[in-house]
C-alpha cells in the first residue's frame, strides 16, 4: 500500500494542472483576505470577522480540490494511463484506496494551512493598521475551522467517486460543480414548494454546508440536521459514491 501511495503522490505532484488549480484555489482566498483587510476600516473588523472571511472564501479552494481529485482519476482513464497502473498493482481496490487517501489527505492539509495563513495575515494587517484582531476574538468559533477542513476532504472523496464512475474529466468536473450550484438548488426549491423542507436538508451539499456555518441558530428552529449530523450525511453520501465507483471499477475494463 505504501508503494501505491508513493506512486499516486508522484502522479499528483508532477501534473501541471494540479499545481495550477492549487495555485488558484489558494491564491483567490488569500487575495480576498488580503484586499479586504487592507481596504476596510481597521476598526470594522476583529478576529472573528477575519476568520469568517477566511473560511467563507476558502469554499473556492474546497471545490477546486474536488476538481483535482476528479481529474486525478478520470484523467487516468481518459488517457489510458490507468492500464499500466492496474498492471503494476492488479488489486484495483488498493489503487482506489490510495487515490482516496491521497486526495482526502491533501485536501484536508491544504485547507487547514490556507485558513491558518489567511487568518494570520489578515489579523496582522488589521492590527498593524491600528485595529484589534486576534485569536482570542474567535472564542467559540473553532468548530467551523474543523468543519471547512472536513468539507474539503469530503468534496475530494466525492470527486474520486465521480471520477471512477464517469471516467471523463469534463463530464465528471461538470457533475461535481453543477450538482451543488444548480441541481441541488432546483431540487430544494421543488421540495420547499411541496412542503418537504426536511427532505431537502438531506441533499448532500445542503447537509455538508452546515459543517462550516458559524451560527447554527441561523438555520432556524425547525431544522433536523445540525453541524455534525449534516456532516455525517455528507460523509455517507461521499462514501456511497466512492463505493459505487469502486464497484464499477472492479467489474469494468480499464
Amino acid at each position: 500500500m505504501i508503494d501505491t501511495l508513493r506512486s499516486e503522490w508522484i502522479k499528483f505532484r508532477t501534473v501541471p494542472m494540479n499545481v495550477v488549480l492549487l495555485g488558484i484555489g489558494a491564491g483567490l482566498p488569500f487575495l480576498i483576505t488580503l484586499l479586504t483587510t487592507l481596504l476596510i476600516d481597521a476598526d470594522d473588523m476583529d478576529g472573528q470577522d477575519v476568520l469568517e472571511l477566511a473560511v467563507g472564501s476558502s469554499l473556492i479552494t474546497a471545490m477546486l480540490l474536488g476538481v483535482i481529485a476528479v481529474a486525478g482519476v478520470a484523467g487516468e482513464f481518459g488517457f489510458g494511463t490507468i492500464r499500466p497502473t492496474f498492471a503494476a498493482t492488479p488489486r484495483r481496490m488498493r489503487v482506489v484506496g490510495a487515490k482516496v487517501v491521497l486526495s482526502v489527505g491533501v485536501a484536508a492539509v491544504v485547507q487547514f494551512v490556507l485558513i491558518a495563513v489567511c487568518f494570520a495575515i489578515g489579523s496582522a494587517l488589521i492590527t498593524s493598521r491600528g485595529g484589534s484582531a486576534g485569536w482570542a476574538d474567535t472564542s467559540g468559533s473553532r468548530e467551523p475551522i474543523v468543519g471547512i477542513v472536513l468539507f474539503a476532504a469530503i468534496v475530494s472523496l466525492i470527486g474520486v467517486g465521480i471520477g471512477l464512475l464517469v471516467r471523463s474529466t469534463p463530464g465528471a468536473v461538470a457533475i461535481l460543480i453543477l450538482w451543488p450550484l444548480i441541481a441541488e438548488g432546483l431540487i430544494a426549491t421543488l421540495l420547499f414548494v411541496a412542503r418537504l423542507d426536511t427532505v431537502a436538508e438531506f441533499l448532500p451539499f445542503q447537509a455538508g454546508n452546515r459543517l462550516w456555518f458559524f451560527d447554527d441558530g441561523s438555520l432556524g428552529e425547525d431544522v433536523v440536521l445540525g453541524r455534525w449530523t449534516g456532516g455525517l450525511v455528507f460523509l455517507v453520501a461521499g462514501a456511497v459514491v466512492v463505493w459505487l465507483g469502486a464497484l464499477v471499477t472492479s467489474k469494468r475494463d480499464a
